[in-house]
């Protein structure tokens, strides 16, 4: 393997959907031990961003425990701020790994893109509104 082949083992783009809060992260290749680190750079950048995240996996082509620990990682960062993520494409070995470490209730697989917005959206419509008095002290209040 070339080094240019090294470096092209694991790639990832990341596509925020106009006028909705969530971020579409593409991952392609194989997520393991060696690529992890680069995974959780973008994933910090996303996770930056405030946003829902669904996180395309159907373009992997190999992912270990590693991996897996990666994505539970990302996941429990956005559910800390508040936020969601899925996943989308699961297919063969994640989906075999996911159920070995017993992460697929933690990281919820969905059939396909529109599935998963279309959740994201219906889940946001049911939080509540936020009170117009949020912020304020207990004798402020009118």
């Amino acid at each position: 393997m070339s080094e240019t082949d090294k470096d092209e083992v694991f790639s990832s783009l990341v596509k925020d959907v106009e006028s909705t809060g969530v971020s579409v992260l593409c991952l392609c290749g194989e997520l393991d031990a060696s690529t992890v680190p680069g995974f959780l750079a973008d994933a910090r950048d996303v996770i930056e961003r405030r946003r829902n995240v669904i996180m395309d996996v159907h373009l992997l082509d190999y992912v270990d425990s590693t991996g897996v620990a990666a994505m539970l990682s990302t996941r429990n960062a956005l559910v800390s701020e508040g936020r969601k993520m899925y996943l989308v494409g699961c297919h063969g070995l994640l989906s075999r790994v996911l159920r070995i470490t017993q992460a697929e209730m933690e990281l919820l697989c969905l059939d396909d893109l529109d599935t998963a917005m279309e959740r994201l959206i219906r889940e946001e419509d049911a939080l509540p509104a936020p009170s117009p008095y949020e912020g304020w002290g207990e004798g402020e209040r009118p």
